[in-house]
């Protein structure tokens, strides 16, 4: 075989290898992020069996916005910590980024976590003998991968993209309720999850910093985040695009189609 002809055989198989990674990037564009099965969860005591969820189905796209709301009870928190696999399901199938992570035990749950999840906490969670920077650096200094450079270098651009960068030596008790959400939405972002899981996040704030959290989120979206949110508030959760109501422990209403 002349030059030439090496030359156009090697671009046919670049031509090819390109199209098959083209496909490959296209299917993991195309499976959800998240999909839940039938999925139940069980509470048993001594005395009786509590059905928190029955036959839970549910599909969470890269880039969605998902807001579950519903009354007191109906059994959103429950799902919300199967999601954030910080409990397991009785039952059902859950799959998270093409991985089957229903029937794992508490320490793979403890590293997928880790790895793919943020949460941010309607209490906030932040330690108060942490200064900001140490508190949103803390999820990193359980990857053992992550060496300090790029710990910091994560820190300050997760505290740059909440508008917290200027906080960065303070401590909690220094920062009103609104700061101290933003810094938990920090600490939520460093990891660079797949998906953001966000438990009535503006639920001890004030209507004014309940929007301003409520207006990072949006940005957070906006720029290609995936959130998953609890919310009490209507308002708030319509402004997700995509609002799942529950009752009884099952899904009674979810608006995907109509977005």
């Amino acid at each position: 075989m002349n030059a030439a002809a090496s030359f156009q055989s090697l671009q046919g198989e670049g031509v090819a290898a390109t199209g098959e990674a083209s496909a490959v990037h296209a299917a993991a564009a195309a499976t959800p992020l998240i999909r839940l099965r039938g999925l139940d969860k069980v509470f048993d005591t001594d005395e009786v069996q509590t059905h928190a969820l029955s036959a839970v189905s549910l599909e969470i796209a890269r880039g969605d916005f998902v807001a579950i709301t519903g009354p007191s009870g109906c059994g959103k928190s429950t799902l919300l910590s199967i999601l954030g696999l910080l409990d397991a399901p009785s039952g059902g199938e859950y799959w998270l980024n093409g991985r089957d992570v229903a029937g794992l035990g508490r320490a793979a749950r403890a590293q997928i976590r880790n790895d793919e999840i943020g949460f941010i906490f309607q209490s906030f969670n932040l330690i108060a003998d942490l200064s900001v920077e140490e508190n949103v650096e803390l999820p990193l200094t359980y990857r053992n991968a992550i060496g300090r450079d790029e710990r910091r270098r994560r820190v300050a651009s997760a505290l740059e993209r909440v508008g917290m960068a200027h906080r960065a030596r303070h401590y909690p008790g220094q920062l009103s309720g609104g700061q101290q959400q933003r810094v938990a939405v920090a600490r939520a972002l460093v990891g660079e999850p797949a998906i953001l899981l966000a438990d009535e996040p503006t639920g001890n704030l004030d209507s004014h910093n309940g929007e301003a959290v409520m207006g990072l989120l949006e940005d957070l979206h906006r720029g290609g985040s995936t959130l998953c949110m609890v919310s009490h508030d209507p308002s708030f959760a319509a402004r997700a695009g995509r609002v799942v109501r529950m009752l009884d422990g099952r899904i009674h209403s979810d608006n995907a189609e109509a977005v």
